[in-house]
């Protein structure tokens, strides 16, 4: 970059001061050098172009220039490079301005007020307008009613789940997007929800997840109905129950039935597997209140007759058991049909082996294993598939569980690729994840985070544990990208979350169908992404 300090031109001409920036980069022809300057233009505009940016850059540049009484002006030569010139006057004189367009004028000012959004909300295109809603009890609640929140963006399906909870003699709320429903879950606190997965602006379990994080609505019964398969997901975060579409009437009575029931039950029966008398005596103290009921017992033989009589609402268990082994007792539980099989919670001293994990993962789609290594983790596991409502637990208790979300160590020592080409939103990301505990690789379109996926399977290597990736991006876009990582089977079961552009279902849609395991909308909300990235990073 060079400096330049021109003398005025004749009397009462200011002098001014001239910047010159020089590149050795591809060039611009001469025909594009003034278009350049347009807002969203680049020399460039393919959706495959090698180079990526917004096309605002010049734009603003220019219009600033412009504002102080200056200009930017640009000399190219195809092949051998550039040379912006900004000049500026020495003294500022009002009324000396060039025009500025005031529709780019208008951009100006929105690209300055997203840019101090930058640390919880990142740069996006302008959202679609919001859709129609269906009519609810907002308007007309009763006090002490039976309240159940529909969480639906198809509105057809969604006035089905209505009626037939009217019918049933609840009061409905009903909203089609995830921000909707998380605000009405804190306006309204309603006894139970009926949940989607596939919401237009942020994945259904991103909201379960929030939920179960939050000390004053993780008691709140949620029922999934979803014509995708995230079962195993949702159940092992709390879920009471998941139902797929296209799903019948009677199935879904069944289900606001079974919600009734959770969130109306007095006390909760947990049975207690484990053969070693201190460690039982230790979790019944863990656990057990006045709405808590402990059966403990030293055998799975013992646990087995009581699973035949009595139907618990969660069970811990020890894998090591004297007369046959847990994953024994698991197989004879799925086995019986005249034996319930409620959430399981593996509570052992030692680290599961891979093998063993996957063992236990063979029960997955009718049973939630967690492998919960202190007190405070066991009493937030229980008190989870339990529904209690924390505040009413014992000062202590409700420390502990305090302690057990502190101490979310999900991210720590986790690779993760972020796939974005926008420096704003690379470095967002980065603050966010970082301090967490995550190493994060930069990829800054599709072919390179390919080539980061590759170096990561060398030997030696650490391997990625979750993508971020964009959609739009130069050179390989996002969707293209995805396709081709799935086309390699050491990266079928890779966790990716696509960052959609804007909130478009048709977007999410194609996500998901080109490999995406999740997506959330820009501008990117911290706690709904690391919601994504808790429920979707390796366990």
């Amino acid at each position: 970059m060079s400096l330049h300090v021109q003398p005025g031109a004749g009397p009462g001409v200011d002098d001014t001061v001239r910047f010159d920036v020089q590149d050795t980069g591809i060039g611009i022809s001469e025909h594009q050098q003034e278009i350049i300057f347009d807002a969203f233009r680049q020399a460039d505009g393919s959706t495959h172009r090698k180079y990526g940016g917004t096309g605002l850059g010049l734009t603003i540049s220019r219009d600033l220039a412009r504002l102080l009484g200056g200009d930017i002006s640009v000399a190219s030569t195809p092949g051998q490079g550039s040379t912006f010139t900004l000049t500026l006057p020495l003294v500022y004189r009002p009324g000396t301005q060039q025009r500025v367009d005031p529709t780019t004028h208008a951009t100006v000012l929105r690209f300055r007020q997203a840019s101090t959004a930058i640390p919880t909300q990142l740069p996006h295109r302008e959202p679609p307008s919001r859709q129609p809603r269906i009519a609810d009890d907002s308007q007309q609640l009763k006090a002490d009613s039976r309240l159940i929140l529909i969480v639906e963006d198809d509105l057809p399906f969604a006035a089905i789940l209505r009626d037939i909870a009217h019918e049933q003699g609840f009061q409905c709320i009903v909203t089609h997007t995830a921000n909707d429903g998380l605000a009405a879950v804190a306006t309204y606190r309603p006894k139970a929800i009926l949940l989607d997965i596939n919401l237009p602006d942020y994945s259904g379990l991103g909201v379960l997840d929030q939920l179960k994080r939050n000390p004053q609505m993780r008691h709140i019964p949620v029922h999934v109905v979803s014509v995708a398969d995230y079962s195993q997901e949702a159940l092992a975060m709390g879920a009471v129950g998941y139902a797929m579409k296209p799903v019948k009437r009677e199935e879904l009575a069944e289900a606001l039935q079974r919600l009734q029931a959770k969130f109306s039950q007095g006390v909760r029966n947990v049975l207690v597997v484990e053969d070693d008398e201190r460690q039982r005596e230790s979790i019944r103290q863990l656990l057990e209140n006045e709405d808590v009921h402990i059966t403990a017992v030293s055998s799975a033989a013992d646990a087995f007759g009581q699973l035949r009589n009595m139907t618990f609402d969660c069970m811990v268990m020890d894998l090591n058991l004297p007369d046959f082994s847990g994953y024994e007792l698991l197989t004879k539980m799925a086995e019986a049909d005249e034996v319930s099989f409620p959430p399981v919670i593996v509570y052992t001293g030692r680290t599961l082996t891979g093998d063993e994990e996957q063992r236990l993962r063979r029960f997955s789609k009718s049973i939630i294993i967690k492998d919960a290594r202190s007190p405070e983790r066991l009493l937030d596991e229980v008190t989870l598939f339990l529904h209690q409502v924390e505040s009413k637990l014992p000062p202590e208790r409700q420390r502990m569980l305090q302690v057990a979300r502190d101490r979310d160590a999900a991210l720590e020592g986790r690779r993760i690729l972020v796939v974005e080409d926008d420096v704003r939103n690379i470095f967002a990301l980065s603050s966010l994840l970082e301090p967490k505990g995550a190493t994060i690789e930069i990829a800054r379109n599709g072919r390179e985070a390919i080539e980061a996926l590759t170096r990561s399977c060398l030997p030696g290597a650490k391997p990625i544990d979750l993508v971020l990736m964009d959609i739009m991006m130069p050179e390989m876009d996002g969707l293209t990208a995805m396709r081709e990582i799935r086309r390699q089977p050491e990266w079928k079961k890779l966790p990716i979350i696509a960052l959609t552009a804007k909130a478009m279902k048709d977007d999410h849609e194609r996500c998901l169908a080109a490999g995406a395991n999740d997506y959330i909308a820009k501008p990117l909300d911290v706690e709904k992404l690391m919601s994504l990235v808790r429920v979707w990073i390796p366990k």
